[in-house]
C-alpha cells in the first residue's frame, strides 16, 4: 500500500536517539497545582481517555479487515475504483495514527500565565499524579472507599497494591515516550499528516507498519490502571476492544462490492495493486 510517506516493514528501527528540542517527560511540572487540583483534574482528562481509547479500538479493528486482510480490496476489479478504494483505505489508516499520537502528546505546561493543561493524553495524567504526595492522596482516597473496622485489612491492602499498579504505570508511560518506536510514530504524524514538512528532527527511524498497534495495546492496562485507581472505576477495556471488533465483523464480513465497468474508463487491476499492507501480525 502506498501513501504520500512511506512506513517501513523490513528491518529494526534504529536504538533511542535523543529527541532533540522537545523536553523530556519526568521534569517538575504544574507546580503551581495542588494536590487536590492535580487529582481532579488527572480524574476529568482519565475519563476522556477512556473515550479516546474506545474510539482508537473501533478504529484499529476496521483497519484490521479494510488495511490489513484483502476481504474488500480482493473484490475491487478495475483499476479506476481500486484507486478510490485506496484513498478510503489510506485515510481510515491515517486517522488511527493521527488519534494514536494525540492520545501520547506530550504534556505542555505555560509556567507565566500557569493555564490549567487542555492535553487529554496519557503523559498529561502522568505529569499530573507523578509527585509523592499526589500518590499519597489516592492511596488514602482508596482506604477510604472501605471504612469499615472489619475491611481494615483489605482497605490496606487495596490501597497498596494502587501505589504499585500507579507507580508501575508512571514508569512505563516513561519508558514509551522515550521509546523510538513512539517517536517514530510521532514524526510520521507531525511530518505528513497533521503537517506537510520536508523535514523534521534528525536521527528518527522510520515507521514500520504495525507500531500502531503495539502502541495501542501498551496503551490499554495504562489506562485501565489509572481508570481504576484515580476514578475508582474498573471495567474490561479488552471487552470493549472485543465489541469494536464484532461491530467492524458484523459490517465489513457481511459487505460485498458489486463494481460495474465503466466503458472506456474502466481496467482490470492487477493482482498486486490491491494487496493488503505487508504487516507480521494477525488478526
Amino acid at each position: 500500500m502506498q501513501f504520500p510517506w512511506s512506513p517501513t516493514h523490513n528491518g529494526e528501527a534504529r536504538a533511542d536517539e535523543e529527541w532533540r528540542g522537545e523536553p523530556t517527560l519526568g521534569t517538575k511540572m504544574f507546580e503551581y497545582l495542588t494536590a487536590a487540583k492535580r487529582i481532579q483534574l488527572a480524574k476529568a482528562k482519565t475519563d476522556r481517555a477512556v473515550d479516546h481509547l474506545l474510539y482508537l479500538f473501533a478504529l484499529h479493528e476496521n483497519n484490521a479487515i479494510i488495511t490489513y486482510s484483502d476481504r474488500l480490496s480482493s473484490q475491487i476489479k478495475f483499476a479506476h475504483a481500486a484507486e478510490a478504494f485506496k484513498v478510503f483505505r489510506s485515510g481510515l489508516y491515517q486517522f488511527e495514527v493521527v488519534r494514536l499520537c494525540a492520545l501520547w502528546d506530550r504534556a505542555k505546561e505555560d509556567k507565566k500565565k500557569k493555564k490549567i493543561p487542555t492535553e487529554e493524553s496519557i503523559p498529561t495524567i502522568i505529569e499530573l499524579i507523578d509527585l509523592p504526595r499526589v500518590i499519597d492522596a489516592l492511596e488514602k482516597k482508596v482506604k477510604r472507599q472501605w471504612p469499615k473496622p472489619d475491611d481494615k485489612k483489605f482497605a490496606h491492602e487495596q490501597a497498596q497494591k494502587a501505589r504499585v499498579e500507579l507507580e508501575k504505570a508512571i514508569k512505563d508511560v516513561r519508558k514509551i515516550s522515550k521509546s523510538s518506536m513512539l517517536r517514530s510514530t510521532m514524526n510520521v504524524r507531525h511530518k505528513h499528516l497533521a503537517h506537510s514538512l520536508s523535514k523534521t528532527k534528525p536521527g528518527i527511524a522510520r515507521m514500520k507498519y504495525g507500531y500502531e498497534r503495539k502502541l495501542l495495546f501498551k496503551s490499554l492496562p495504562i489506562v485501565e490502571t489509572l481508570h481504576r485507581w484515580i476514578n475508582g472505576k474498573g471495567f474490561s477495556l479488552a471487552r470493549s476492544q472485543e465489541n469494536a471488533r464484532n461491530h467492524a465483523e458484523a459490517l465489513w464480513k457481511g459487505c460485498t462490492f458489486d463494481i460495474k465497468r465503466w466503458p472506456a474508463l474502466c481496467r482490470r487491476t492487477s493482482s498486486s495493486s490491491m494487496r493488503p499492507c505487508p504487516t507480521s501480525r494477525g488478526f
